[in-house]
């Protein structure tokens, strides 16, 4: 099977935001600093495309890649709660020097939480491109759902690599 990616970036001027804890009385889903310990808890839930992706382009496991991922990323990692209080989803930015790189990876309830969630990804995507002029990622060809809201972030997908996973 050959292994498809698109990168993405995104380069904007934007307002400093500070919406790290997002819950009020009218929004059920939010997001929290991340505890080590919420990897443990959303691996065996991670989405068959993020696990997919994860395995294609670094060779781990779902509950190895967040918690590789929440250790590069502290103190920039947090977790989506669903409505239900289950942990639905991380995200981070991993600070690579001359750029950053944002990562999410959620379950199948995921998408529920896109009414809610994406206003409020939207604003930290601001808030992250103002302390970062570059935002760079990679995104697996088959991960639709991640393209999806990448692109109604604002992100561009800037080139087909057909040799990445």
């Amino acid at each position: 099977m050959t292994h498809t990616s698109l990168a993405f970036s995104k380069v904007q001027n934007g307002k400093a935001l500070s919406h790290y804890e997002t819950r009020d009385s009218n929004m059920t889903h939010h997001y929290r600093p991340a505890k080590f310990e919420d990897c443990r808890e959303l691996a065996p839930a991670l989405r068959e495309q993020d696990a997919k992706e994860v395995m294609a382009s670094d060779g781990l496991t779902p509950l190895r890649a967040l918690q590789h991922s929440y250790n590069s990323s502290a103190p920039e990692c947090f977790s989506i709660i669903h409505e239900d209080g289950d942990i639905v989803g991380m995200f981070g930015l991993s600070n690579s020097g001359h750029f950053a790189s944002p990562w999410l990876l959620g379950s199948h309830k995921l998408p529920e939480t896109k009414k809610v969630m994406l206003p409020v990804s939207a604003k930290w995507v601001e808030e992250k491109n103002d302390q970062y002029p570059l935002l760079l990622n990679y995104v697996h060809a088959e991960n639709t759902v991640s393209m999806r809201w990448l692109k109604a972030l604002g992100f561009k997908f800037i080139k087909l690599d057909k040799e990445y996973g």
